[in-house]
């Protein structure tokens, strides 16, 4: 059985969640219109990338922090916690904080949501093919 992550190690991973989220943020206000104005394929290759990234990104943050793979859903849910919060002041704020029409919102968060989504199942199936390994 693998030990529980400590409050220390909780709290840096929900700072790295919070500094994905607001770099996110940034891009988004600056290259929103690219991502999520320029038809399907710009929503679609946006979430691919994104879905992507995060992935990686917790494969890294786990490695550079010494959590083991049974422990990956508690942090990709910790990481992704802190930008799921900020994502509902950012939606409700949408075209003032972005400078993008209001409708634009619907696919911004559709691309959140499945970028959280594969993340969560990510971290789910790297958890239980670990879980598997030690069973067998």
């Amino acid at each position: 059985m693998t030990s529980s992550l400590s409050r220390g190690q909780l709290g840096v991973f929900a700072l790295l969640g919070f500094g994905v989220w607001l770099s996110g943020a940034v891009m988004f206000r600056f290259g929103g219109h690219l991502m999520f104005e320029s038809g399907p394929w710009g929503v679609l290759i946006s979430a691919v990338v994104i879905a992507a990234s995060v992935c990686l990104l917790l494969n890294a943050s786990m490695s550079w922090r010494g959590a083991s793979a049974a422990q990956a859903v508690t942090v990709a849910v910790v990481m992704a916690l802190p930008g799921l919060f900020g994502d509902v002041l950012y939606i409700l704020a949408f075209p003032l904080i972005t400078g993008l029409r209001p409708l634009t919102a619907i696919p911004y968060a559709a691309v959140i949501v499945f970028g959280n989504a594969v993340l969560l199942a990510f971290a789910l199936l790297r958890a239980e093919t670990t879980i598997w390994k030690r069973a067998a």
